[in-house]
């Protein structure tokens, strides 16, 4: 038996001596346990900042989007279709008003040619009347019949000075309209143009918006892909913990052991049992180093093939995003918006030009009706006269047939004063007609639509205003949000740049471990066994045991430890103490 465990003892004795290889390996320990805190710390801090600039992104986006709802764009863009069609009716509308306005003159024109014939037809009524007057002076009553006509004749004279003047006030006013109305035609071609922008560019608002608002949920997706894969890395960033933990359950191990080597019954074992105690946990070690190494390099590789992956997703979504962006100031880059408000306000000034002609022809249609009133009773006061004349001649005749011979040149020339005072019918029926005609060509200039409100539609200018108002806020808003979008874009280029060149945390930590596996593997030659130990060692197994939080380690350490008659007992009780929280939360720290 002796013998025996001399041979085995022989065997596992090393050059170094098993206490110097436990020294050495934890001071390695050490190394590994402060690399492995600062860089795994440093890179999660890294890709936490990272994450929190995607959620900016993301938040940038979400403002995009909101400034390209599709059922705005689709109410701007028929709007302003409206508006170009309003605008696009403008030639005709003009057309007629210079119609109007030319009828109106002639018109016009007309009542001064009707004065002229009521002169000559008064003057003529003046002049046999006072030959009536001449005639009769020698019969008895007819000295004041001829003197009451002559009165008449002036009273109408007057009246029909009075008319001249009005018309001749009228005819200035409806000069002064027409030289207004000369530049209403000024603006006919420069209409189809703006029109067609106009229309154009409206779509051209509606097909921007729906390849931006695409393009913004292609990078939304993208981006919501790229984070979650830097959510994933994240998580498998937590292998640092778990390898930290592990590194410090080695550690526990030395110190478990050494503290039962301490004690009275460590103390009674053999020096060659002391040794073999010593060399079993190094194996112990040894063993759980390898298959955390290879737990630890495989998920180092994961994170290494993520976060390639994670560079290239966002240069892919840097690409998408930038062609978001504005490429340049020149006229072939300019918004489809930047556009409109073009077209929007060179409509503005084209219609408020023709809406100052408008209101001419407005103020116009307000005086000429008022004047055509005072006209028309005029013409009928002329037309009384008129009636007073011929009744009065009537009576003349009459009068001149009881009187026989000697009323006969009376007679004849109050029957020239019925027939010249009856042209007055034509001339004043000819000017009630004009003045008439005049008052619905006025009335029609009110009528017109093109400066003020007709069935409820808004004044032009003013409609104008508003969708320019509204363009000028949505392309300053849109400009804002795509502006906000760069930046978080910048931002996150630069930080994806210092991640992935900060991330190389594994190569120098692969290395410790490695370097500790090999100096547990030259401490022991052939594979120590707990044979004639249990007793001792169930109570190390037991706490060791009671250090580990993963079941590889268990796996690793039951293999070691089997023949340890209390083994089965401790894992089975172990097994049936769950953790606390506080356990929980400390564990989950690095």
């Amino acid at each position: 038996m002796n013998t025996q465990r001399s041979h085995r003892a022989e065997g596992f004795l090393s050059p170094k001596g098993s206490t110097e290889s436990t020294v050495t390996i934890g001071n390695r320990l050490n190394e590994a346990l402060a690399q492995i805190e600062q860089r795994f710390l440093d890179g999660g801090t890294v890709l936490v900042a990272v994450l929190d600039v995607f959620s900016g992104l993301l938040t940038s986006l979400g403002g995009v989007s909101e400034a390209l709802r599709e059922d705005e764009a689709a109410e701007a863009t028929t709007e302003l279709q409206q508006t170009a069609g309003l605008i696009a009716a403008l030639p005709a509308r003009q057309q007629d008003l210079r119609q109007r306005f030319d009828m109106i003159g002639e018109y016009g024109e007309a009542l001064a040619n009707e004065v002229l014939s009521m002169e000559d037809t008064l003057r003529y009524l003046r002049t046999f009347a006072v030959t009536a007057k001449i005639t009769g002076a020698g019969i008895a009553d007819f000295a004041g019949f001829a003197e009451e006509i002559v009165e008449r004749i002036q009273f109408a004279t007057q009246e029909v000075k009075s008319f001249g003047e009005r018309i001749d006030a009228l005819q200035h006013l409806i000069s002064h309209a027409r030289t207004g109305s000369d530049n209403l035609g000024q603006h006919d071609g420069s209409i189809p143009t703006i029109v067609e922008d106009l229309s154009r560019n409206a779509n051209a608002i509606q097909n921007q918006r729906g390849t931006l608002a695409d393009l913004a949920t292609q990078v939304t997706g993208l981006a919501m892909k790229v984070q979650g894969r830097l959510a994933s890395t994240l998580s498998s960033l937590q292998i640092g913990d778990v390898t930290r933990q592990r590194l410090e359950h080695c550690q526990a191990a030395f110190d478990i052991a050494a503290t039962h080597l301490s004690r009275p019954e460590g103390q009674a074992l053999t020096a060659e049992d002391r040794e073999r105690v010593t060399r079993i946990i190094i194996r112990l070690v040894r063993d759980q180093l390898i298959a955390m190494s290879e737990d630890f390099s495989a998920e180092c590789a994961t994170i290494v093939r993520n976060i390639g992956a994670f560079s290239q997703d966002v240069t892919a979504l840097m690409d998408l995003q930038h062609s978001m962006l504005p490429v340049g100031d020149n006229a072939s880059a300019r918004s489809a918006m930047g556009l409109v408000r073009e077209s929007l306000e060179a409509a503005r000034a084209v219609v408020c030009g023709i809406q100052q002609s408008v209101g001419e022809a407005q103020r116009l249609s307000t005086a000429v009706s008022g004047m055509v009133k005072d006209l028309v009773e005029s013409v009928e006061t002329i037309q009384i006269v008129r009636t007073d004349i011929q009744y009065m001649a009537l009576n003349t005749n009459l009068r001149c047939s009881k009187l026989g011979e000697e009323s006969r040149a009376i007679n004849v020339v109050t029957n020239e004063l019925r027939t010249f005072s009856g042209r007055l019918d034509d001339v004043t029926d000819r000017a009630l007609a004009h003045l008439q005609q005049l008052d619905e060509q006025a009335t029609g200039l009110g009528r017109d639509e093109t400066g003020g409100e007709q069935d409820g539609e808004p004044d032009l200018v003013a409609r104008i205003e508003v969708a320019l108002a509204h363009v000028t806020v949505a392309g300053k808003t849109l400009d804002e949000k795509l502006e906000d979008l760069q930046q978080h874009g910048q931002e996150i280029s630069i930080r994806v740049a210092k991640a992935t060149a900060g991330l190389d945390f594994h190569q120098d930590l692969t290395a410790i471990l490695a370097d500790c596996r090999s100096l547990a593997a030259d401490a022991i030659d052939i594979d120590p066994t707990c044979d004639g130990l249990e007793g001792f060692m169930s109570g190390i197994s037991g706490e060791i045991y009671a250090t580990y939080t993963m079941k590889s380690e268990r796996d690793v350490h039951s293999l070691i430890f089997s023949t340890v008659a209390d083994d089965v007992e401790t894992t089975a009780a172990l097994q049936a103490q769950p953790m606390t929280d506080d356990e929980l939360f400390d564990d989950a720290l690095f």
